[in-house]
């Protein structure tokens, strides 16, 4: 055998053994299970994660209010395409939220610390999709009146505002119950 044909037979060789090395690895690490400071990093599971997704739609809700709200303010005449593609987005991350959160629920069933506090951010979030109806339909017209569509933006933020303050007092108090369960010796 030549020198060149040993040495692309040994190449060939180290590339399967680190390509089976590497695919083993990755399947331990999907298999391991998480090590003890994995809650404290945030890693939480499902039902963290889901509460992180509500958190992120309640955010971006509250973002499109505040921007249409300054659109209305700031514009000489409020552009009705404008207006009803930011009220959609308004609507659809309210709706994302809500779904959200009806998971969560689901995941924390007879907790009723969790489920009160859920009850509490589902109402804010009620009224903000309330008062979102009538933004929508005042920007579904052909000429919106800009200080009905700051009024409803400004009802819709202060609802998301406290939306979003029960929801990080919820996640606080998730946190502190990780962390207790952690600290706690396991029981066998």
């Amino acid at each position: 055998m030549s020198h060149w044909k040993a040495s692309q037979l040994s190449f060939c060789c180290l590339a399967v053994a680190m390509i089976a090395a590497l695919s083993l690895n990755s399947a331990n690490a999907q298999q391991r299970p998480r090590d003890s400071g994995a809650k404290a990093r945030g890693e939480f599971g499902t039902g963290f994660w889901t509460n992180q997704r509500a958190s992120r739609s309640i955010q971006h809700a509250r973002d499109y209010s505040r921007d249409l709200y300054r659109y209305s303010r700031d514009a000489t005449a409020v552009s009705p395409e404008v207006a009803k593609s930011e009220s959609e987005n308004l609507g659809k991350n309210i709706e994302s939220a809500k779904k959200e959160l009806a998971t969560v629920a689901k995941q924390y069933d007879g907790d009723k610390e969790v489920q009160a506090a859920l009850e509490t951010i589902s109402k804010h979030l009620a009224k903000a999709a309330e008062v979102h109806d009538q933004l929508h339909q005042e920007c579904c017209k052909d000429a919106p009146d800009g200080g009905v569509t700051m009024e409803c933006c400004s009802d819709i933020t202060k609802e998301l505002d406290k939306a979003a303050a029960e929801h990080a007092a919820l996640m606080r108090t998730l946190e502190q119950r990780a962390k207790s369960n952690e600290a706690k010796p396991d029981k066998e």
